[in-house]
């Protein structure tokens, strides 16, 4: 499936992924009569946020800069952020 090896990082998200494809599999199959779509989407999203939110966070805590603390690449000051048209620039 994969050209090379995973690294335990890719193996934990799959491992991770597995597990949520299986809550949303079981919320289908307890679902009452009528209800199967609605409660596999319901647990879809549930799951599947927590997935998301715990990928992203594996993936920022691997940065080195963001474990530093450090600047991020191109940063942009406060004064050359451009303003919205809707906020009334602060002087």
């Amino acid at each position: 499936m994969f050209a090379k090896p995973c690294t335990e990082d890719e193996r934990l998200v799959a491992e991770q992924a597995v597990a949520m494809y299986r809550e949303v599999k079981r919320a289908k199959e307890a679902a009452p009569h009528g209800q199967g779509l609605a409660c596999t989407e319901s647990a879809l999203l549930e799951h599947g946020r927590a997935f998301l939110r715990s990928v992203l966070e594996q993936t920022v805590s691997a940065h080195a800069e963001a474990q530093k603390g450090g600047p991020a690449v191109g940063r942009v000051s406060v004064e050359e952020m451009p303003h919205s048209s809707i906020t009334p620039p602060k002087y």
